[in-house]
């Protein structure tokens, strides 16, 4: 364990009252504004799965559905049953499951480097800019997948380096299979990679062929096997691989030599723009003597290990996006922390302030604008947002000048008030203004004019499923496809439209226009 400097009695308070700030922050209107991207997506697998009373075999519009299996719909299940079918219960797992690993980084990470760096470490985490003011806003399932898959990296330090093989393969292959159950065949790179990345930095590469290893590769393929075994017992399986290979592969390989080219230089950018503001230390910490400092600490250099290696996946893959590789963020953090905190660059401090300084004072201008803004129109309640973020901003910028608290606490707090802005202001305008709100109101109105009566869309038409999902919840019962038109109401394109019809409702799906009519033969 590190000596570091201890907070001080102000330092501590500082820190328990942006942490309490951001977690509000994190939850406060998460409920207020429509699905869209993917949410509508996780959120009608689940919904289907409780209409039909079917938890082993999701669909989506009642097709069977195999680009995920269903672990992550089971908790949004559970969310549903709680909370109600709402958007607040959609997102709730995708926030909490943030919070949660932010919480087992801090723990993990206290107990190889001490306190002060691991409170450090797991704000860095918290507070990584592409999930505060994006990820962290939306019902999707990596943020999960990132709960259920670090702790498989930590666990392979953990207990590799007590000699507790038998409780690390266990633990490692159980978490696996929850991770494949989450998200398919993503989960088996990590697990393998890091395995072998441990085992060959420690020099006991053999362990792999001992039977604990063989034990928890069992208990991994009970898990999965129980669960396409349960599924075998309603439809075929084989769609499951196809689909999850096919999608594995073009992942890797998709989009061509220049797209590659391309990933392979944007790709380690946008990790360090995301990475903020762990990445502020890194003009610190270049110095000739940082692999030796790296390696002076082994959960540090297993860090560089772990992320480097599985890091090189999804830089050589075209498809690799930011958030696959969220389980590898906590590791991330931990080493630019501890080689930032630990550096020996005099000028750290000031560089920090300075920072933090500039930070803050674009803050207060970005909040002070917020009344003048146009597209903020819709926002209610403007002046007191601005007065409140100045207002908490001028009172930090006046503690970092009187040096109250270290540079970089500063940096987090300034994140903090960010996210509290986002969580006043993005909720209100994605309720008001976007295009999943329309969705919405659509959604509701089609529900009211075909209540009670049978809906369908015909043959092969694909519609935002923002508008599925709340027509779906409305109506009680799945959106089915039917191959010919019937006494009814359906969804159906212009080529499509019989001679006689009456017509109900209008929307388009990627420029093309859907009609909802009502057939009488």
């Amino acid at each position: 364990m590190l000596n570091t400097t201890p907070f001080s009695p102000f330092e501590k308070g500082f820190l328990w009252f942006f942490l309490c700030l951001v977690v509000f922050a994190f939850y406060y209107q998460l409920g207020i504004y429509p699905l869209f991207l993917e949410e509508p997506r996780r959120g009608l697998i689940a919904l289907e799965m409780m209409m039909q009373d079917n938890y082993w075999v999701p669909t989506q519009t009642g097709d069977l559905y195999f680009r995920k299996p269903p672990l992550y719909n089971w908790l949004l299940i559970l969310s549903y049953k709680v909370f109600g079918v709402n958007e607040w219960a959609t997102r709730f797992f995708s926030v909490s499951s943030h919070l949660l690993l932010g919480l087992i980084t801090y723990l993990f990470s206290k107990r190889y480097l001490g306190n002060a760096l691991a409170v450090l470490v797991a704000f860095s985490y918290l507070l990584a800019v592409d999930i505060l003011v994006y990820f962290s806003a939306l019902g999707e399932i990596d943020l999960f997948y990132a709960l259920l898959t670090t702790p498989i990296l930590f666990g392979i330090f953990h207990y590799g380096e007590k000699g507790s093989y038998l409780k690390l393969f266990l633990l490692v292959y159980g978490l696996t299979a929850l991770a494949f159950l989450t998200k398919g065949l993503s989960a088996l790179p990590f697990t393998g990679i890091s395995l072998l990345v441990y085992f060959s930095w420690k020099k006991r590469f053999r362990e792999l062929f001992f039977w604990r290893h063989w034990l928890g590769v069992l208990l991994f393929s009970v898990l999965v096997g129980g669960y396409f075994y349960q599924y075998s017992q309603y439809e075929e399986v084989s769609g499951w691989w196809t689909t999850l290979f096919r999608e594995s592969a073009e992942k890797a390989t998709g989009g061509g030599f220049s797209k590659w080219i391309n990933h392979l230089i944007a790709f380690p950018l946008d990790t360090l723009k995301n990475l903020l503001p762990a990445t502020f230390f890194l003009p610190v910490i270049f110095r000739k003597q940082i692999i030796q400092l790296l390696k002076a600490n082994r959960l540090v250099w297993y860090g560089v290990l772990v992320f480097l290696s599985n890091f090189a996946v999804y830089w050589l893959s075209t498809e690799g996006r930011s958030r696959y590789i969220y389980p590898l963020f906590p590791f991330a953090c931990l080493v630019l922390i501890y080689a930032g905190e630990l550096s020996g660059v005099r000028w750290k401090d000031k560089y920090l302030r300075a920072v933090s300084i500039v930070c803050a004072g674009l803050m207060i201008i970005a909040f002070a604008a917020i009344p003048f803004l146009p597209s903020l129109e819709a926002v209610d309640n403007r002046w007191v947002i601005t007065g409140m973020g100045v207002f908490l901003l001028t009172v930090l910028l006046g503690i970092t000048l009187k040096r109250r608290v270290r540079p970089y606490l500063a940096v987090l707090a300034v994140l903090c008030v960010l996210r509290l802005g986002f969580s006043f202001i993005v909720p209100q305008t994605r309720e008001k203004t976007t295009g999943a709100a329309k969705d919405k109101a659509l959604a509701t109105e089609f529900a009211l004019l075909t209540e009670g009566k049978p809906l369908y869309r015909l043959g092969d038409v694909r519609m935002s499923l923002t508008v599925v999902f709340y027509l779906e919840r409305e109506r009680g019962e799945v959106l089915k496809q039917k191959g010919e038109f019937s006494q009814g109401y359906f969804f159906c394109y212009t080529e499509d439209l019989p001679t006689t019809y009456q017509p109900v409702g209008e929307l388009s799906y990627h420029g093309e226009p859907i009609y909802l009519i009502r057939y009488t033969p």
